[in-house]
């Protein structure tokens, strides 16, 4: 009844309930995050046993794709955990390292030197992350692609290991400078501003959206590899306006590509060993 995600994702439910309960002196509405862990539990094994129940359309595509659904509350709720166990945030080592690795603090200068269009561009493109995460995959869905199951552990798992990052390495990123940079935008500007009024974000190092887009470009290009060029330029847009919008610092990007190159190359072995055995 329950497929390979679904446990996966029962798993990490239940590891951040025993990690709030263990530092719920830390986490202001703790009971909440419970609350909310045992709602999405309760998701997990109705939507399996309807799939399997019924076993028709809609059922078994949200049952397939409710993961990255999913990924819309997880990342806020880690970003609200961040100070469970660190209590403050380590920009102040974080910025030292950007500094001394790009020599500027790019997150500030590029976006003062853009207009009101090509900061739009770049919201846009930073938007384009979460289109990213679906688009693809439902494309190729009714083909019955055989790297839709490989794509969704290993989209789930890459956010479920940077959701732990999160929370135990607190980091705010340029974010609360962007009221002084930005301004207030006409279309995408005020769209992100009003995510990030849902989401405080929090959550920088390393850049959850670049090690994402590493890997739903790379699956874009397995599903349609004859959209490689867009998928390249997908991927470079996404990282370069995780800065260019204030979101992160150089160095999350950076790092968040390599940890982003090290679960593609590495998570999907994963997934063939336990196919395997």
């Amino acid at each position: 009844m329950l497929n390979l995600v679904d446990k996966l994702i029962l798993l990490y439910e239940l590891l951040l309930t025993v990690h709030v309960l263990l530092f719920k002196h830390n986490i202001p509405d703790w009971s909440g995050h419970i609350q909310l862990n045992a709602i999405i539990i309760v998701w997990i094994f109705y939507s399996a046993w309807a799939d399997k129940r019924y076993n028709r359309q809609p059922l078994k595509f949200i049952h397939t794709f409710y993961p990255l659904f999913l990924l819309i509350w997880h990342y806020p709720q880690a970003c609200a955990l961040r100070y469970s166990v660190i209590t403050s945030s380590l920009d102040h080592i974080l910025i030292p390292w950007d500094l001394a690795i790009f020599r500027v603090a790019l997150y500030d200068i590029i976006p003062r030197k853009l207009n009101m269009l090509g900061l739009e561009i770049f919201h846009f493109f930073y938007f384009c992350y979460y289109l990213s995460l679906g688009i693809p995959a439902w494309i190729v869905y009714k083909k019955r692609h055989s790297k839709i199951s490989e794509y969704l552990f290993v989209i789930i798992v890459t956010n479920i290991i940077h959701q732990w990052f999160v929370i135990f390495i607190p980091a705010d990123g340029p974010v609360p400078l962007r009221p002084d940079i930005m301004p207030d935008g006409v279309l995408m500007i005020p769209i992100m501003n009003l995510i990030y009024q849902l989401d405080a974000g929090g959550g920088a190092f390393p850049s959850l959206h670049v090690a994402g887009a590493v890997i739903t470009c790379m699956y874009a290009y397995k599903f349609i590899p004859e959209w490689k060029g867009v998928w390249i330029f997908v991927f470079c847009a996404i990282t370069t306006a995780t800065f260019v919008c204030s979101y992160h610092y150089p160095i999350d990007s950076l790092v968040g590509a390599i940890t982003g190159w090290l679960c593609y190359i590495y998570l999907p072995r994963i997934y063939e060993y336990i196919h395997k055995y």
